[in-house]
């Protein structure tokens, strides 16, 4: 690949890494990984690239042509990313959305950690071992990974996945093939065991919540995956339901590793994670 701003003669080229998005400034990715690649003394550097939907193919070929060793693709490119690629994992190919990339050789080549790290974080907050009902919040490209691990589980016993435009949830539900599985209008929201919250509402600065306290209430368990703030309106509204509410952080820390590890070759672990990667702002 074209070497960008050689660090010393002695010293391998800086390529860069990306984050691909939109609203994409409280990220905490940047900290995260210049953490890593800094231990690791790895010559990377990563970058915020904030992108409107017309400008992520472009920007696409143009990293293919060197400079960049890869990207984190999110909210809300993580579907439309995918028309220029050159290949896929299995995983993101079944989901329809990525939001990994490496780049070699001129070639892009997309993933999915999301369901890695949904999968991991799940499963430490709540281990499954009996027939469960799930529903999952939102149709983008979070909400496709956990509705592909959901899918996944033996003791799933239905799946709701619920939107604001019910024949957009009938259309990823249908994706599946799977009887357990169906679209809905977010208006016909019932509780369920667990519930899984893959919008934008609630993020940092924004003081709404998809559902109040009383439409919650019943419900086992709701798991966020907005990590930024710990506590988002949804999981408040949550716990003065009686809800138990576990936020994103888990999860962003386990998609990150193994995006690390794709890009790089090396298994990090969580001991490496930045003391205060989170401070809340």
């Amino acid at each position: 690949m074209e070497a960008l701003n050689p660090i010393g003669d002695a010293e391998p080229a800086v390529e860069r890494i990306v984050l691909i998005g939109a609203n994409i400034t409280h990220s905490r990715s940047p900290r995260l990984h210049t953490t890593l690649f800094q231990r690791y003394r790895l010559p990377y550097r990563y970058h915020l690239m904030p992108l409107e939907a017309g400008e992520v193919l472009p920007a696409l070929d143009m990293m293919k042509r060197g400079g960049f060793r890869g990207a984190n693709v999110t909210s809300p490119h993580k579907q439309v990313v995918m028309m220029g690629l050159d290949d896929c994992s299995d995983a993101a190919r079944a989901i329809g959305a990525v939001n990994t990339i490496v780049f070699e050789r001129g070639r892009a080549m997309g993933d999915n950690t999301d369901v890695d790290g949904f999968r991991r974080s799940l499963l430490d907050v709540m281990p499954v071992a009996a027939p469960f009902s799930a529903a999952v919040l939102g149709t983008g490209g979070a909400a496709l990974a956990a509705i592909h691990v959901l899918a996944g589980m033996e003791f799933l016993g239905a799946l709701t996945i619920y939107s604001r435009v019910k024949q957009r949830a009938a259309r990823i539900a249908a994706r599946w093939s799977d009887d357990r599985i169906r679209g809905d209008y977010l208006d016909n929201f019932h509780p369920a065991d667990l519930v899984v919250h893959a919008t934008p509402v609630g993020l940092a600065g924004d003081p709404r919540a998809l559902l109040d306290s009383s439409r919650l209430r019943g419900s086992g368990l709701l798991f966020e995956m907005i990590y930024s703030p710990a506590e988002t309106p949804l999981m408040l509204n949550a716990r003065a339901a009686g809800v138990r509410a576990v936020g994103g952080r888990g999860m962003f820390i386990g998609q990150a590793l193994r995006s690390f590890a794709l890009w790089t070759g090396v298994e990090a672990g969580v001991g490496d994670v930045p003391e205060g990667l989170f401070g809340e702002r």
